[in-house]
């Protein structure tokens, strides 16, 4: 029996010798390095979106203008829906081939692209979408002959044309649409235009359509107002985040409180002096535009403003009024695909780009004299253009500026705000697929 004990006792003792409470535990794996979403290698997929940070997307369908923008807490604003007809312009013929390819619609190319980039906070919606004018190149185009020539199709019960905006939102739901108001309040050229008519009441049917189907809510764009684009998700976590709306369909921003004003004669006077051309006052003056704020960065954009006819009629410049309530800005996206007849020197003047981005789908955009002026309001500024036909390249050159003061001329652009506020990059993506590969990639850069 002693002997069983002590025999016991010495195997305990064994035992405890072995545990020794003093000896550290296992280490856990060391978790992996946490990156940023401007961290990205060449040729590697663009990181998604995280929260805190701001994206600004050009996507390029070939087609026309299409920007989606990821705000801090994950609210999403689509402006525009490129519909251009795919197969109407070719690289030989006045424009560029539909990217990636003539299958794939610009409707889908946007669908495609947001699906991939969209937050999951955004539970496969569009919060916002604003609809700048009402041209094809941004809300879906028409033509008589969609079914035989170009193939669309078409939504029975909504009774519209699947094209651009109204097939982006049968697939991604739109919880509002903004757009510059009943167009019979300020009537352009284009109201007394069969095809431009069609056009429009193409879109007002979708928008019925989708507000029985998902109740999207239509309202004007609010000018002055800096509460109507709001961040939905958790707005309080992230100050200095504002949208400011500065124009729509004529009128603009005072710069005092949320008031308004417009230069342009009663749109009484202007039906009633309709049927002279010199009067006529064509859709894209009448675009909506506003300044995006994250902190010390400051982007503008406005649809297809222009300033055509202004030396006979002073109000035909919409760009006047919003420079004097504008500042200085990192980036801007080109007026008008940047043709001749917008972004103006004393504009420009004001704005003074860091970064200037110009939607391309014709071969006369960009000008080059609209990039000279751009050139002239800031020497260091970064060029990108979404696409760029050879000859217009070659005029450009001809007039005396280097194809190298472009930093990229094709491709989806991504500017990343950093939640500092402060720092912000520009990517250039590969739009020849659909796996958002990044080609080039610009910054830090600093804003002011």
């Amino acid at each position: 029996m002693k002997k069983s004990f002590w025999l016991v006792l010495a195997i305990a003792a064994a035992f405890t010798a072995c545990r020794q409470p003093d000896d550290p535990a296992p280490e856990p794996p060391a978790p992996p390095e946490k990156t940023d979403p401007a961290t990205v290698a060449i040729g590697e997929v663009l990181p998604d979106w995280e929260e805190g940070w701001l994206d600004i997307h050009s996507i390029n369908g070939g087609r026309g203008e299409s920007f989606y923008y990821i705000f801090p807490d994950g609210t999403t604003m689509l402006v525009d829906a490129a519909g251009a007809p795919q197969n109407e312009y070719t690289a030989e013929k006045d424009g560029f081939p539909s990217k990636p390819s003539v299958s794939v619609s610009c409707g889908r190319v946007i669908i495609n692209y947001i699906k991939h980039f969209a937050p999951a906070v955004s539970g496969g919606k569009i919060d916002y979408f604003m609809a700048t004018h009402y041209h094809g190149d941004h809300i879906g185009a028409w033509r008589n002959d969609w079914e035989t020539t170009y193939k669309w199709t078409y939504n029975s019960e909504g009774g519209f044309v699947i094209n651009g905006l109204p097939e982006v939102g049968m697939d991604l739901p739109i919880t509002k649409i903004i757009d510059r108001g009943d167009w019979t309040d300020r009537v352009s050229a284009e109201y007394f235009q069969s095809s431009g008519q069609k056009r429009y009441q193409n879109y007002i049917k979708f928008v019925e359509w989708s507000a029985k189907k998902y109740g999207t809510v239509r309202e004007a764009l609010q000018v002055g107002h800096d509460d109507q684009i709001v961040m939905k998700h958790d707005p309080g976590k992230y100050i200095g985040f504002s949208v400011r709306n500065i124009a729509a369909s004529g009128r603009v921003w005072t710069g005092v409180g949320t008031q308004e004003a417009s230069l342009m004669p009663s749109p009484e006077e202007m039906l009633k002096h309709a049927s002279e051309s010199e009067w006529n006052v064509g859709e894209n003056i009448y675009s909506c535009a506003f300044h995006l704020k994250y902190g010390s960065f400051d982007f503008f954009a406005g649809g297809d403003h222009q300033y055509n006819g202004r030396s006979t009629y002073a109000w035909k410049d919409i760009e006047a009024p919003m420079a004097k309530v504008m500042q200085k800005v990192e980036v801007m996206k080109a007026g008008h695909h940047g043709t001749a007849n917008t972004n103006s020197k004393e504009f420009l003047s004001v704005l003074k780009p860091d970064v200037f981005i110009a939607a391309n789908w014709q071969d006369v955009q960009p000008n080059p004299a609209t990039i000279q002026r751009v050139l002239d309001s800031n020497s260091e500024v970064k060029l990108f253009t979404t696409n760029m036909a050879p000859q217009n390249l070659q005029l450009i050159q001809d007039s005396g500026i280097p194809s190298s003061r472009f930093s990229a001329t094709q491709g989806h652009i991504v500017v990343r705000v950093e939640p500092s506020k402060i720092k912000y990059w520009v990517f250039v993506l590969d739009d020849n697929n659909e796996n958002y590969k990044v080609k080039a990639k610009f910054g830090p850069f600093r804003a002011q």
